[in-house]
């Protein structure tokens, strides 16, 4: 081996091992973020959820979380499966694990690429392949809700991300949850911004669902929310925003003129129908 050769040799060495340790590095991150903030976060989302989903569902160990994230970000197809199928051979239900191992795990790929632990196509490349677990789960999850009672209205709902947005894993759990319960659903992920004033403007949408995942898309939403008001085909309909944003910080929904906010899928679809509810009330009174 030549001089040059040894160099480059040398260089793939340094290099592999810097990924070694970088690698290492992420996963010496993952229990101690996914303990001390992403699972309390999720305590509070889902606490109202247990009794629904069964007794006996508890939120998943923190390192089941991190063994699952650890074969995405590592693109182990073989090992993120074989978890799924004991998780389910134990008996967790799809909704469970919707809300318990594929949000949390989405959540902190997202924490990774804000704090710049994981590239924009490690992180792309890994929330790309849990929104594919969660399309393959889709039919048991389906068949695992229990069918809703027949309304007299079809009940119509638009969700959207902000025009940009990268973050659209939130978006397609939520289309989950309201298609399970009957709603005609359309969702729209990273439209530009005439897209989506037009889908405002020429569909009739019961509610309109609005995820907002960063401080600076805050005036962005507040002015597309003050169109939906003024130019929606629909003069009275209801707007619900939810994203990272809130899940600590609630009050915003005020601030960008929605009715509410809600810090997972199922209680999105609480307050939806809650909305519709009240709204069909005052239209009587």
């Amino acid at each position: 081996m030549d001089e040059a050769q040894k160099g480059q040799a040398d260089e793939s060495t340094d290099s592999s091992n810097q990924g070694s340790q970088s690698d290492s590095n992420s996963q010496n991150h993952l229990i101690p973020l996914v303990e001390a903030e992403i699972i309390p976060r999720l305590m509070r989302a889902h606490s109202h959820r247990q009794t629904e989903i069964g007794a006996e569902t508890k939120l998943l160990p923190a390192d089941e979380v991190v063994a699952f994230t650890q074969a995405i970000l590592l693109q182990d197809t073989s090992l993120a499966n074989e978890q799924i199928a004991k998780l389910r051979s134990h008996g967790l239900a799809p909704e469970a694990m919707y809300l318990y191992l594929l949000s949390p795990a989405a959540r902190y790929l997202g924490e990774l690429w804000e704090s710049d632990e994981c590239s924009f196509s490690q992180v792309t490349l890994g929330m790309w392949r849990i929104q594919q677990i969660m399309y393959e789960l889709s039919p048991a999850f389906h068949a695992s809700r229990k069918p809703r009672l027949s309304t007299v209205k079809q009940r119509r709902i638009l969700i959207a991300t902000l025009p940009g947005s990268q973050h659209t894993f939130g978006l397609s759990m939520l289309a989950e949850f309201f298609r399970s319960e009957g709603w005609t659903v359309l969702a729209i992920p990273a439209p530009d911004n005439r897209e989506l004033l037009e889908a405002l403007v020429n569909n009739w949408n019961d509610i309109f669902a609005l995820s907002i995942s960063l401080d600076r898309e805050l005036d962005n939403a507040k002015n597309i929310i003050e169109f939906a008001r003024k130019r929606s085909c629909n003069p009275g309909i209801n707007v619900i925003v939810g994203g990272p944003l809130f899940i600590n910080n609630p009050e915003l929904a005020n601030v960008v003129g929605a009715d509410g906010t809600s810090l997972d899928a199922p209680g999105a679809l609480s307050l939806a129908t809650q909305l519709l509810k009240q709204q069909h009330e005052v239209s009587f009174n």
